[in-house]
């Protein structure tokens, strides 16, 4: 059988949420980058989705501060729109942090407000999301953690690890210090992290879990490695690893998705004999920046780029006693721009 992977969220506790049995579909919506001080149109389109959960990829907020408390404004004047209560109507809710959030730009394990910046966090978003989710580790760090969704006597683990809280210093390339752009070159230093042992240590255990469809969720892109932005390959150890790992995973089906990166992407990862890995990008909801070179070329990247405001679309049924999903990325007016499906041979994928 075919595998697919995406990047998404986690939690620890395997309490389930109710979903109504009656429901011959499950819809997961997904996005990133939504900047406090911009119109969101594109959160009304959302309401209207009805969506059973949906993921927030990161940068839920611009607040690029030295010190956490001056980040509270933002989170104030973000989620007292109205649209969230709107949403929260027939959506669950289930987020993670990127930089502009957690830190500063591009920031990492050496953020020094990082303890607060976690509290701050989890004051704010976690009375939007589930209360049986347990965050990070046993001594508060953090913010990974992985969900499970029953579905047709199925189970979905959602995974969702923290890039930012662990992560070693990045590795500025040639052209950066020439241009002073946030440009990276992958580092060679294997002893740098993205996870840090003790969420490493936790993910192989989530990823041993049994279960019928996985996503895991990245705030920062996986499989692309040609673009010098931030990514899993500016630690090609760390990403040869998860690679790996999600190849190994006690799960039927796989799914990637991730944010950050101000467009929306697709990318396969072809494993002879074996499964495809998938990943769906997108990213932003209400700062685009079209005029900017964000899209390289890739040979892992299937189908368009797209440049302007967007989400993300998984839609899950039963089929043949398999879960099989269905995902697209969506424009202003809810339009498909992108899709793929998964049940296909991995090497026929159905692309727009």
């Amino acid at each position: 059988m075919k595998h697919f992977f995406f990047i998404l969220l986690g939690l620890s506790s395997l309490s389930f949420p109710l979903v109504a049995k009656e429901s011959k579909t499950l819809s997961i919506g997904f996005g990133s980058c939504l900047h406090q001080e911009k119109e969101s149109p594109i959160l009304k389109i959302i309401q209207s989705e009805k969506m059973n959960y949906f993921i927030m990829l990161g940068d839920n907020i611009y607040a690029d501060q030295l010190f956490a408390n001056d980040k509270i404004p933002a989170y104030e004047k973000q989620f007292k729109r109205p649209e969230w209560k709107l949403i929260q109507k027939d959506t669950k809710l289930l987020f993670t942090w990127d930089d502009h959030d957690y830190g500063i730009n591009d920031s990492g394990g050496e953020y020094v407000d990082k303890v607060n910046s976690r509290n701050i966090f989890l004051k704010y978003i976690s009375p939007m999301m589930p209360k049986q989710i347990s965050f990070g580790t046993e001594n508060k760090e953090g913010i990974f953690y992985s969900y499970w969704i029953p579905f047709q006597r199925k189970k979905i683990h959602i995974i969702i690890p923290d890039t930012r809280y662990f992560r070693s210093p990045l590795e500025k390339s040639f052209y950066s210090y020439l241009t002073g752009k946030s440009q990276y070159s992958p580092s060679s230093d294997t002893t740098r992290t993205i996870l840090g042992q003790e969420q490493w240590e936790w993910l192989t255990k989530e990823l041993a879990k049994p279960s019928d469809l996985l996503i895991f969720v990245s705030s920062i892109q996986i499989l692309p490695t040609e673009q010098p932005f931030e990514k899993w390959n500016n630690f090609p150890h760390e990403r040869e690893r998860l690679l790996l790992a999600l190849q190994n995973a006690n799960t039927k089906g796989l799914l990637l998705v991730s944010g950050d990166r101000h467009i929306a992407e697709i990318h396969e990862y072809k494993i002879p004999d074996k499964s495809s890995l998938i990943e769906i990008t997108s990213s932003s909801l209400n700062l685009p920046l079209p005029f900017l070179p964000l899209e390289y070329d890739s040979e892992l990247k299937i189908g368009n780029t797209y440049k302007n405001e967007n989400y993300g679309f998984i839609q899950i049924s039963l089929q043949d006693g398999l879960l099989r999903w269905s995902t697209s990325i969506k424009d202003l007016n809810g339009k498909s721009v992108l899709e793929v499906h998964s049940n296909m041979p991995a090497n026929q994928l159905e692309k727009k």
